[in-house]
């Protein structure tokens, strides 16, 4: 944008202006997702956002707004694994038992699992996020080695029962590089060259009208012929 030229200024503005639409905000998925990659948890928010954000009360602001939404969306997986483990539980008393020897073995295991069963129901000073936090960063032993982060969450699962079932659910969503509105739009289907400045009525009316159409008399939609160029076939 600082280059004399006129037309790379335009076209270098028109780039930062799409750039600032879709990272002008804090990204809170993306931004989770790497806190949630053992080798660089919070370092790389640290680093990266007063190098990406203009002010550096505004990058303090979105690390800030990551660590809140982190705490939020790990208690909410606390939840879910407490509900779950208490629909699991089995009550040993309504079973009905065999002997009396039998019976009096199994109340007395029964007590004894009461017993851990009460000792470890009580909550740990530090929770799993916390100490997954105050941990230090995982350091691969080869840098030219593969690393693969779900890998990692699944093999320290016993230690981090419902953060590895959190980052499993965030580390596993498919990343795309296409934008949400080019994906769901329809415009391609009715606005070509010809009709570039139909205003948006009109194209309400052309998609509306189509479905209706389509609808009414059970019009399946044509495929897409292809062209002549294409069914032209070169031969030696």
């Amino acid at each position: 944008m600082e280059s004399q030229d006129l037309f790379m200024y335009e076209m270098a503005k028109s780039m930062k202006e799409k750039f600032d639409k879709y990272w002008g905000e804090c990204n809170l998925l993306m931004a989770i997702a790497s806190v949630l990659d053992p080798r660089i948890k919070f370092l790389a928010i640290e680093i990266s956002f007063p190098l990406i954000y203009k002010s550096e009360s505004e990058a303090t602001r979105n690390v800030e707004k990551v660590k809140n939404a982190l705490e939020e969306l790990y208690l909410e997986y606390v939840e879910l694994h407490s509900s779950s483990s208490a629909s699991d539980e089995v009550n040993i008393d309504s079973v009905p038992l065999a002997d009396t020897s039998a019976q009096q073995k199994d109340k007395g295991m029964q007590r004894m699992l009461n017993m851990i069963r009460q000792r470890h129901s009580i909550p740990p000073t530090k929770s799993e996020l916390e100490t997954y936090l105050a941990d230090d960063p995982y350091i691969p032993s080869s840098e030219s080695s593969s690393f693969c982060a779900l890998e990692w969450w699944k093999n320290n699962s016993a230690k981090f029962k419902v953060l590895s079932r959190m980052a499993s659910d965030i580390l596993a969503v498919p990343i795309s590089t296409v934008a949400s509105e080019s994906t769901f739009s329809a415009g391609g289907r009715v606005i070509d060259e010809y009709r570039a400045r139909l205003n948006e009525q009109s194209i309400e009316v052309l998609l509306c009208g189509g479905d209706w159409l389509r609808h009414k008399y059970r019009l399946k939609r044509k495929l897409k012929e292809p062209s002549e160029q294409e069914e032209i076939i070169l031969k030696p």
